[in-house]
């Protein structure tokens, strides 16, 4: 059984540098760098970054697994070409998690301490001191509370923040008071300063972020949006901001990405956007991709396999 590797992304590692960290734990495994051109045959499992080209199906007529490097796999759980006995198989990255905790951390902090007032009195050369908020006194509510928004609670609270979470079933993670359902999500907002949005892409979060969720929101609220731009109605959004509602938002995801350059959010003074990298180390779930090799030829489970009929 051969393993191939197709990354195809330019921003990250090249198919080759993969290859040799996942050849440290299966140096004696043919290990074959992508795109395929002919039949392989011989292939059953493949690793890749942003997507899964499935033009190259009919080259891996074997294929049994997907390995995603990274958390995203909504586009290939969209794709109706892909068949349903294909497995997938997303990282599960310690390091990329405390990155996007540290991300999140430091957008609050910059509201709490003023930083986005102050940057735009020195452009206009005004010299105002504000008192900054304080952390006790501070609630964020993190929606979803997966393997990384876990991370984000129990760094927050640490920090000594009143943290709420939000997920489909109820969690029990010391120190963060856990909601579910509908009524759970209103109440979560209308108690949080800021709301975090780390939800996988699924039919029930697609567009939960709207105009109805939105008037739930505490009143001079921020979103911190960090998982999947699909959560966000836009329009919807901008007129919470625009009408004060909503004191503003930062969101490293959008719902499409790259944005326009017509897009609205690049020249709203109160929307900040950082371009996809809240989360961009997974050197530590490398190992994964080997582990899931072995896993799959001995016919044993696979670690962080997604259940389709969840969407992750």
């Amino acid at each position: 059984m051969s393993l191939l590797i197709d990354m195809r992304d330019k921003g990250w590692m090249s198919d080759v540098d993969l290859k040799k960290l996942v050849s440290v734990n299966l140096s004696e495994k043919n290990i074959v760098c992508g795109p395929p051109a002919a039949s392989m045959p011989d292939v059953q499992m493949v690793v890749v970054a942003s997507f899964f080209n499935d033009d190259v199906l009919s080259y891996l007529p074997n294929l049994r697994l997907i390995q995603k490097v990274g958390a995203g796999v909504d586009p290939m759980l969209a794709d109706t070409n892909l068949p349903e006995s294909i497995r997938i198989a997303r990282m599960g990255s310690l390091a990329q998690a405390q990155e996007m905790a540290e991300y999140c951390l430091t957008e609050v902090l910059a509201y709490q301490r003023n930083i986005r007032n102050y940057q735009t009195n020195q452009s206009q050369k005004i010299w105002k001191p504000s008192p900054p908020l304080k952390t006790q006194g501070t609630t964020i509510g993190v929606l979803g509370l997966g393997h990384i928004g876990k991370e984000i609670a129990k760094e927050l609270s640490a920090f000594g923040f009143h943290v709420l979470g939000w997920s489909r079933s109820s969690k029990k993670i010391e120190g963060i008071t856990s909601y579910t359902g509908l009524d759970g999500l209103f109440s979560m907002l209308s108690l949080s300063d800021y709301v975090i949005g780390i939800l996988p892409s699924t039919k029930k979060t697609d567009k939960l972020i709207n105009s109805r969720v939105l008037n739930h929101f505490k009143k001079g609220s921020v979103l911190i949006n960090i998982g999947r731009g699909a959560l966000v109605v836009e329009e919807d959004l901008i007129e919470a901001i625009n009408s004060g509602h909503l004191k503003g938002a930062t969101l490293d995801v959008v719902s499409k990405e790259p944005m326009p350059i017509a897009h609205p959010f690049w020249e709203h003074p109160n929307i900040f956007i950082t371009p996809h990298v809240s989360g961009w180390n997974v050197d530590d779930a490398i190992s994964d991709i080997a582990f899931n090799y072995n896993q799959l030829i001995n016919n044993k489970p696979l670690l962080h396999e997604i259940e389709r009929g969840r969407g992750y």
